[in-house]
């Protein structure tokens, strides 16, 4: 079982630019098509920019020349791009494809997801100058793509491996959400070096008819030699950060948890755990609904 064709959402922050990086290494060991999608589309930075024009604050041929220069700025990110791309296709000779179209990412993105077997996201937290996107991308994404999703924090916030997919780290809590998300992770387990699962409250009240702790270890041992099992008990620490502690404590690169919530009202609906995940991330996450 592989990933046979991986899409990246791709932009001109640095954080675009490592996503791509990391989304070529993964398609190269996948033996994967990959899609790098670009929305052209200003960012937070460039619309702040152009809204005191409109406000009247700057004259109207200033505004057209404003205009003029942000679109020569998105022009040289998009060349910058393509100049990354084509030296990643040329080291690794991975079979890549660009789309760029001018939109919405939130709307745009989610449709092409849906011909993918992965989609590779970004996520900031706090508000980025350089990100097209409101920080609440990754979490419409969640909701309305329809696939797996691996959601790539800033690298301000983390220092992300060069090299994803080595060791995996599973939320298990038998629930819906953890058994879809531990399925979407399969062709990224079966190619790990090691796979550890993180069981939240081992002996939750409340599901009398849980199976035994052996039958997740059993049912992964099925695509993954050896998997590491690892009890997390209750501290202080929110569920959040105690399982991406126990993640990175134990080497993992790659956090595989259930997304749950309400997809009708999930703005105001977002899982408490999913939510504080998205909040804090110290390493990427894969995350199905």
């Amino acid at each position: 079982m592989a990933f046979r064709d991986i899409l990246v959402h791709v932009d001109a922050s640095e954080t675009g630019r490592m996503r791509l990086r990391l989304a070529v290494d993964l398609a190269t060991r996948h033996g994967a098509r990959l899609t790098a999608l670009h929305i052209r589309q200003y960012s937070i930075a460039q619309q702040r920019r152009l809204k005191a024009s409109e406000l009247g604050l700057v004259p109207g041929k200033k505004t057209d020349r404003l205009n003029h220069l942000i679109r020569g700025e998105i022009d040289t990110s998009i060349d910058d791009l393509h100049k990354l791309l084509q030296q990643l296709e040329q080291d690794r000779a991975v079979d890549v494809k660009w789309v760029g179209i001018e939109g919405q990412a939130h709307k745009l993105v989610p449709q092409y997801s849906r011909y993918a077997d992965l989609t590779i996201v970004g996520h900031d937290s706090s508000e980025n100058a350089d990100l097209p996107d409101e920080y609440s991308f990754a979490e419409t994404m969640i909701f309305t793509s329809g696939r797996p999703l691996l959601i790539i924090p800033s690298e301000a916030a983390t220092a992300v491996k060069p090299q994803l997919g080595q060791h995996i780290a599973i939320a298990w809590n038998g629930s819906r959400a953890s058994a879809r998300a531990l399925s979407d992770a399969l062709p990224l387990i079966e190619q790990a070096e090691r796979t550890s699962v993180l069981l939240v409250d081992p002996h939750p009240r409340g599901h009398p008819n849980s199976l035994p702790t052996a039958s997740i270890l059993e049912h992964i041992g099925r695509h993954t030699a050896n998997p590491h099992l690892q009890s997390l008990q209750a501290t202080d620490l929110s569920t959040a950060d105690m399982l991406q502690s126990a993640a990175l404590s134990l080497g993992a690169d790659i956090l595989v948890a259930g997304a749950h919530g309400r997809p009708g009202l999930w703005e105001k609906m977002l899982g408490g755990v999913t939510r504080d995940l998205l909040a804090r991330m110290r390493l990427p996450l894969l995350m199905s609904y």
